[in-house]
């Protein structure tokens, strides 16, 4: 015999969190899309403000989620939509020269967090391309001292797994802001 009682609520309870899976799959799309179009908006010198509070809002829908069903916060969607707007404030906090650092609102996983690094200093160079390209060679020069620091930073974690290639892409991304500080040295004497 089984206790009825037991075994109806381990569906109720396993049925809600499928259906809260769900939910947060949608919200998790949601900010990710937002932030996404957040980074696009940045690299093109617009306002983020309102994207980067919109995909605020859908994180904080999941949070409230993560209190009516365990372990969702560990769910894949929703920390790549976290690391997706983290990425994004941090770019945005580099473009109005904020110090890089915490993201207001959020407690952000460290392993998320340094996925967002990672992948700022990609952005970083689409930046600097545009910045060579108005002939701003101070702030190129700004971005390399930054994304060399952040380099330097991220060394020290020893990562493994997709963070370590997350880590190595960031690497080449820092190569590649100092061959656009070449090529603006040589048009300098140009």
């Amino acid at each position: 015999m089984i206790n009825k009682k037991f075994f109806n609520e381990q569906k109720k309870k396993y049925l809600a969190v499928g259906l809260a899976k769900r939910s947060l799959g949608e919200i998790s799309n949601q900010a990710q899309h937002l932030s996404k179009q957040a980074i696009f908006a940045a690299q093109r010198g617009e306002d983020t403000a309102r994207l980067l509070k919109q995909a605020a809002n859908w994180l904080k829908r999941g949070v409230r989620l993560f209190l009516k069903a365990e372990d969702l916060e560990h769910q894949d969607n929703y920390r790549a939509a976290l690391e997706e707007f983290t990425e994004a404030t941090l770019l945005t906090q580099v473009i109005n020269n904020q110090p890089v650092g915490p993201i207001d609102g959020f407690n952000v996983p460290t392993e998320v967090y340094l996925g967002a690094v990672s992948d700022l200093v990609g952005e970083m160079v689409r930046l600097a391309i545009r910045y060579a390209t108005a002939g701003d060679k101070f702030k190129v020069e700004a971005l390399y001292q930054l994304a060399e620091e952040l380099v330097k930073w991220l060394a020290e974690f020893n990562m493994t797994g997709s963070l370590r290639s997350k880590f190595d892409q960031a690497k080449r991304h820092l190569m590649r802001l100092e061959e656009i500080q070449y090529d603006l040295s040589l048009n300098k004497h140009v």
